[in-house]
């Protein structure tokens, strides 16, 4: 998927987590599903500068990424870290 398409989905889920957590009030279940969003893409920020770090030849572009989109870290996965693996996979000798 383009990058812009896992912006809009990141941006979705956290607006629509906080949407709930503003509508609902101080209802256990919504305020649940915030923390557990906010804990996931907190962690998955801090994995992808780790790993940013270490692969990556200019790691800052991945870090302004993370630092301003929410579930930038998918996107990483899926289209840079995926997909080199696969290809380190194919180009193993047997």
């Amino acid at each position: 998927m383009k990058l812009w398409l896992w912006v809009l989905i990141g941006m979705s889920v956290a607006g629509l987590s906080f949407w709930l957590i503003v509508i609902t009030g101080a209802n256990p279940v919504p305020v649940t599903v915030f923390v557990v969003t906010v804990v996931v893409a907190s962690v998955g920020a801090f994995w992808m500068m780790y790993v940013a770090l270490r692969c990556e030849k200019n790691p800052w572009p991945m870090f302004w990424l993370v630092a301003f989109v929410p579930f930038a870290s998918l996107w990483y996965y899926f289209e840079r870290v995926r997909h080199s693996k696969r290809l380190m996979r194919w180009r193993e000798p047997r």
